[in-house]
């Protein structure tokens, strides 16, 4: 009750001060009402269908920044997860931390055979506070329904998405496994790096990886001014990207500028792996096949991917959808990337959802936003980058090994294989 008053009088701040500072008062809101409104924003910055363009923009400068708690409270966790052994693992580690987020903060420290080491620790109550947020999301969210269902449903969407990543937030072992699944996929790709985690050293509140020592892609600056390609790197971020999502099916579905560094290699290392995307076989070869449409310009097939996938009803007019298809792809492919983006051509599908009531999954909210950061850095380093050139040769390989008659037929006996050992297996 207390935290709906809290809000209740942020909200009444926000709408007096709106006149004047116009979207800047709702950045404030989410900003001040917790790290969930935090989050909800970041969010809602990748559905400019929902917000408006502006808005979108304004929410896009998010940074998740707070004043790190203090060095007492750091001495207190470490006790409790280390008790007399921290003097054993940590030859010097400094309690002045070098980042601090709404759900953790991280410091640096040398483990006691001299590796040097970050160290994420768990904000006191986050989980509590966290709960707190997303129940007060989802009364909320009860509000605004009696004025507009569809947005409702859409804020309830996030909500629930915010909900399921908060489990791997607030486990740091899980970020650990995430991290290290994710260094284990992307181990062949060139130019991305994931670092190394300290399995012995983490618990569940702290989480003990490999120091990163380089330039973030948040200090523009210092990124322009480096000695490497600029145009190599972002086509190795973008083809890490596809590798990700479309190979893998397992994504980091946080890559902002923060989150990314430019090594001394030249190779990009990310860190922070507590958010990640996940997408089934069967959804990334949709989403593949209708990318792939639309650079064929073959709208009637993206229609109707559209609708076997379950994407839009069944009684869509298949025809009318691709007249919308034609209408967003015209403009887009083969135009200039500072026209158009692959970010836009995501953003102006989800747009569609008004028209023919499209199911918002999850995991595609967190591929648009996630497409919007990469392509965002991509553009920061390659102002002539297009993503559409560079996703042709990509997804015509990746293609023929998943979307081929041949592949197929070999999933199909796959499955059909599996079903057969399930039998087998129950009776």
């Amino acid at each position: 009750m207390l935290n709906l008053i809290r809000l209740f009088v942020l909200f009444l701040a926000a709408v007096c001060s709106y006149p004047i500072f116009k979207n800047r008062s709702i950045y404030y809101f989410l900003k001040l009402s917790g790290p969930s409104f935090i989050k909800l924003g970041q969010m809602l910055s990748a559905r400019p269908d929902l917000v408006g363009i502006k808005l979108a923009k304004t929410l896009s400068k998010f940074q998740d920044r707070l004043s790190p708690f203090s060095d007492s409270k750091v001495k207190r966790i470490l006790a409790q997860e280390y008790g007399d052994n921290f003097s054993k693992i940590f030859a010097d580690f400094d309690f002045k931390s070098v980042a601090s987020a709404s759900i953790a903060q991280v410091h640096k420290a040398k483990t006691s055979d001299g590796k040097e080491v970050a160290v994420k620790i768990l904000r006191p109550n986050v989980t509590a506070v966290m709960a707190r947020d997303i129940v007060t999301l989802k009364i909320i969210v009860k509000i605004i329904s009696l004025f507009s269902k569809f947005f409702a449903k859409a804020i309830s969407d996030i909500v629930l998405l915010l909900q399921e990543t908060s489990k791997s937030e607030l486990d740091l072992l899980q970020e650990a496994a995430n991290a290290s699944r994710l260094r284990e996929e992307l181990k062949e790709v060139k130019g991305f790096y994931v670092p190394e985690i300290f399995w012995k050293l983490s618990t569940s509140k702290i989480l003990v990886l490999q120091w990163i020592d380089g330039i973030p892609f948040s200090n523009k600056e210092a990124i322009a001014n480096s000695p490497f390609d600029k145009k190599q790197i972002a086509q190795n971020l973008v083809i890490s990207y596809f590798t990700q999502v479309y190979a893998n099916g397992f994504f980091h579905a946080d890559m902002h500028q923060g989150n990314l560094f430019l090594m001394k290699n030249g190779d990009i290392a990310a860190i922070d792996f507590g958010i990640m995307g996940k997408i089934d076989k069967k959804t990334r070869i949709a989403v593949a096949e209708i990318l792939i449409g639309f650079l064929n310009k073959n709208y009637h097939k993206v229609a109707q991917i559209h609708v076997d996938a379950g994407f839009v009803p069944v009684d869509v007019n298949v025809d009318d959808l691709a007249l919308s298809c034609r209408k967003i792809g015209e403009t887009i492919v083969g135009s200039s990337v500072k026209e158009i983006s692959l970010a836009n051509l995501l953003a102006n599908l989800i747009t569609m959802t008004r028209d023919y009531k499209m199911v918002t999954k999850p995991e595609l909210l967190l591929l648009q936003k996630t497409v919007l950061l990469v392509e965002g850095i991509g553009l920061m380093l390659d102002e002539n980058l297009n993503m559409w050139e560079l996703a042709r040769p990509w997804m015509t390989d990746w293609a023929k090994k998943n979307i081929s008659f041949d592949a197929k037929i070999r999933d199909v006996v796959v499955d059909l294989f599996e079903m057969f050992k399930k039998f087998i297996r129950n009776n």
